[in-house]
């Protein structure tokens, strides 16, 4: 059974039904699912998504389908694992506030 990998980069997580079975997506996380299932959920491979878009509740009329789509995007299917960068972010170039306190106990933040 060929299978591929969704990557929820929407920030929320989702959960899908598929087979009677319930598949959750993690926001930020990759989840390796049945080719038919992410032809399923997310019209995988079809032209017309409106029909994904509303079994997955990202649009309720024909007029939000542009907003639907923007978060049906949100979610990468690719074949291999995507790499993810899980690195704390870098502190450099970044200038810390310096803090002087006062005789009354108001502090008072100033750029370095």
């Amino acid at each position: 059974m060929e299978e591929v990998f969704v990557t929820n980069n929407s920030g929320q997580t989702l959960v899908a039904e598929f087979n009677y079975r319930e598949i959750t997506f993690p926001a930020g996380e990759s989840v390796q699912v049945p080719v038919n299932a992410a032809k399923h959920i997310f019209g995988f491979g079809a032209e017309n998504k409106e029909p994904y878009l509303a079994r997955l509740g990202f649009i309720r009329l024909h007029s939000e389908i542009e907003q639907g789509l923007e978060k049906l995007a949100k979610f990468e299917i690719t074949s291999e694992l995507p790499q993810q960068d899980r690195s704390l972010p870098s502190a450099v170039g970044v200038v810390p506030l310096r803090v002087e306190k006062h005789a009354r106990g108001k502090s008072i933040q100033r750029a370095a």
